[in-house]
């Protein structure tokens, strides 16, 4: 009669031989969305994700005098120098652009995990990139903005704004950008 075992349950076997594969991912990629009239249009086209790997005063000289992308960018670079993925919108209008993001591990080599549109962060604008922070395992800094663009500064309306959001992705940031609190 043949001896048959029987087991119940996981088995698991390992091999000492095999050295792990350990894939260190950047969380630190700023995808900044903004908009620039007088940007230098080969350094930053429209619609087109562009890496910056340090922010030089090259890159803010051709954000564009006086511009919201520059603004953006001298912020940044005073707080931390990372790895910014710059998209300067034709329209701020077409939130639908904003898939392109999708794209930037493929074009750049990079995923942007932080995401934000300083000051044009309409409803519209924060709900698509929300969806991209879902499906990047992102995080969305945004300002609650009525649909017309005006910041909200009611605590009511604002609490209102952040209820319209089912997501953990979402941090709003009472106030603008940068600015400190009323003193």
């Amino acid at each position: 009669m043949a001896l048959t075992t029987f087991h119940h349950g996981i088995t698991s076997t390992e091999s000492s031989k095999v050295t792990p594969i350990m894939k260190s991912i950047n969380m630190s990629v700023i995808g900044l969305v903004s908009t620039s009239d007088a940007a230098d249009d080969t350094h930053y086209p429209n619609d087109t994700p562009v890496l910056l790997t340090g922010i030089t005063t090259d890159d803010i000289t051709k954000a564009g005098d006086g511009s919201l992308l520059q603004d953006c960018l001298r912020t940044i670079k005073a707080i931390e120098n990372v790895q910014v993925v710059v998209l300067r919108l034709s329209d701020v209008a077409e939130v639908d652009n904003l898939d392109i993001l999708l794209t930037c591990q493929s074009r750049l080599g990079v995923t942007p995990k932080i995401l934000g549109a300083p000051e044009i962060d309409t409803p519209a604008m924060t709900r698509k990139l929300v969806e991209i922070a879902k499906k990047r395992s992102g995080f969305v800094y945004a300002s609650p903005r009525a649909e017309n663009g005006d910041l909200l500064t009611d605590k009511a309306a604002i609490q209102a704004y952040r209820a319209t959001f089912a997501a953990r992705e979402l941090m709003l940031i009472e106030n603008q950008w940068g600015k400190p609190l009323g003193k």
